[in-house]
């Protein structure tokens, strides 16, 4: 009979106190039978349900919205990763919405705290510490915040460990392990580009600290990072290539590049916020104590760094740091717009730290009390720290403020949205009859939204020319009309009347490689004032199809990218029937 050994015993216990975590934190809103929409909710879940028309037609790759975002063809798919958006489609094909997104949403809290797990289990060598780090991580406000709507970081941060475990082993271990560092990187970019923008800087600082403690005078270290540049880039060439042939000399209007001072709050708040009770951007009340007290319960030197750096990035977060004054000689830090996301990383330090310090007192007991102490601060972090986000707030399934979906303020044929609100299975496609709340707009061509690059949907739609696309309106000769739409994977068909001899402008956004067709042929056009498809009419009645295809460089770095996963995990299976190491 197959038998665990000691430290296969306590993996199975601590996945087995994931699992029971992850359906703490998912079955009461699960139950609910209701999904609270908010934040960047209805952007990511437009992104699914294109994903999931096109799957149910047989196309896998989805460019282009054709059936959400009001048809009008925008290629956020393209310039904002996908990737792990794909299950949640998936999921949606077989399940209600609400049970296909709670399927995703503990898929993706589970998986965050196993690979967490894991990471800090090499770095804490103790299976105690590590599951701290994992739930602390994990049930930390921020994370619960992200996962209310903003999930490009919520996906993110199932990986970043890997990032930072991967930048540890390379700039600091003996043996130069280079693999886990790109695939970590990797990944992470496959969920949030600003993510890895961020991942770079907190490798810069560590980077710089390895400098000072004179761990580059190896060449092969810096052969290994070499290593890692190439890997990350052969893994990321899909969606690297995609993004850089569409977006670079083509005028795409992405979101502001500025930081938004407004939402930077003042230390003493952020430190306030952090005793606070609900989600929201702030690290929580263990967190917050660790930073204060990390340095004095610290096991040793190597944590006591950690804590420095934890603090640091913290009051990065917070006004108090010259954010103004640094931005004035490096504009580009401002991309990442809201400095609370650093807190990701401010967290994961300072759950480092304090995993240590309780995992101290746990691991002194003596060994039969061990493990209900373990069950005892498990139960802890679910019953006090989680509910403070979830139970708090549970009032949303039944408050009657968040029932209004729509909102009649903002004149047009597609109305506005609420902040908040709330839907169940029998209103949830009602989310795609209204503008996007924020990004409706996002990755438009410049001229289509006349220089404005606000999120805000309310913001988007007061140029005139961004309204007509969003409305669905087209030019015929200059004249208002409502063409007759038909939705495909990547394309529509519009279908007009009288039209000979007259110039058609149509509600379709034109990137680098857009189409036009008529009767199985190409067909020539050009850009339109406001950023569309415009042509010609050679007969009174128009059938024509305008699509994306991508091109032969997207296709060949997306086969660069497929064999180099392919070859990674040939590698792996080799190194784990060898007994080797894959980092």
């Amino acid at each position: 009979m197959f038998k665990l050994n000691s430290s296969r015993k306590k993996d199975v216990i601590a996945l087995g106190i994931c699992l029971l975590v992850t359906f703490a934190m998912t079955f009461p809103l699960w139950k609910s039978q209701q999904l609270l929409i908010a934040n960047d909710w209805s952007f990511h879940a437009s992104r699914v349900e294109e994903i999931c028309e096109n799957l149910k037609s047989g196309h896998f790759f989805t460019y282009i919205a054709t059936h959400t975002f009001q048809k009008t063809g925008v290629a956020n798919f393209i310039f904002y990763p996908t990737i792990f958006l794909y299950p949640w489609a998936f999921l949606r094909l077989i399940l209600s919405p609400v049970a296909a997104f709670y399927s995703w949403y503990a898929l993706v809290n589970l998986g965050t705290l196993v690979i967490t797990y894991y990471c800090a289990k090499e770095v804490m060598g103790s299976w105690v510490k590590a599951l701290l780090v994992a739930l602390i991580y994990v049930l930390m406000p921020y994370h619960i915040f992200v996962g209310t709507g903003v999930f490009g970081e919520f996906l993110a941060m199932t990986f970043i460990p890997l990032v930072l475990l991967g930048g540890y082993n390379l700039f600091f271990t003996g043996e130069h392990p280079w693999k886990l560092l790109a695939v970590g990187l990797t990944l992470v970019g496959y969920c949030h580009f600003l993510s890895v923008i961020l991942c770079c800087e907190v490798l810069a600082i560590l980077f710089i600290l390895s400098l000072l403690m004179k761990k580059w005078g190896d060449k092969k270290r810096w052969l290994a990072l070499l290593k890692a540049v190439g890997l990350t880039t052969i893994l990321m060439a899909g969606i690297i290539v995609a993004f850089l042939t569409n977006y670079m000399g083509q005028k795409i209007i992405s979101t502001n590049d500025v930081f938004n001072y407004a939402m930077i709050q003042p230390l003493k708040n952020f430190i306030f916020d952090s005793f606070g009770v609900g989600y929201g951007q702030n690290l929580g009340i263990i967190l917050i104590v660790a930073a204060f007290t990390g340095f004095a319960t610290s096991s040793s030197k190597f944590f006591k760094i950690v804590w420095f750096l934890g603090v640091v990035i913290s009051f990065m977060v917070t006004s108090d740091f010259p954010w103004q004054l640094l931005n004035n000689y490096i504009r580009e830090l401002g991309v990442i717009q809201f400095t609370y996301r650093y807190l990701t990383y401010a967290g994961i330090l300072l759950s480092l730290v304090a995993a240590d310090a309780i995992g101290q007192l746990v691991e002194n007991q003596e060994e039969r009390s061990r493990s209900k102490g373990l069950v005892l601060l498990a139960v802890t972090f679910v019953a006090v720290l989680y509910p403070l986000s979830i139970w708090h707030n549970g009032d949303w399934t039944s408050n009657p403020a968040y029932s209004k979906i729509e909102r009649n303020d903002f004149k047009g044929t597609v109305k506005g949205t609420e902040a908040i609100y709330r839907v169940d299975n029998q209103t949830y496609s009602q989310i795609f009859s209204h503008g996007v709340l924020y990004g409706e707009g996002d990755y438009y061509p410049s001229v289509a939204r006349a220089g404005n690059n606000e999120a805000f949907f309310g913001d988007v739609v007061k140029n005139s020319l961004t309204r007509s696309i969003i409305d669905g309106v087209t030019y015929v000769d200059g004249k208002k009309v409502i063409a007759k739409q038909v939705s495909g994977a990547n394309k529509i068909t519009y279908l007009l009347t009288d039209a000979k001899d007259k110039t058609v402008d149509l509600p379709f956004l034109i990137y680098k490689n857009t189409y036009l067709n008529a009767s199985g042929k190409n067909v020539a056009f050009q850009v339109s004032k406001r950023g569309t498809v415009q042509f010609k009419a050679n007969s009174n009645k128009v059938e024509v199809t305008v699509g994306y295809l991508p091109s032969i460089s997207m296709i060949v770095s997306l086969l660069v990218t497929i064999i180099g996963w392919v070859a990674l995990i040939v590698w792996w299976i080799f190194s784990m029937i060898h007994g080797q190491s894959m980092s």
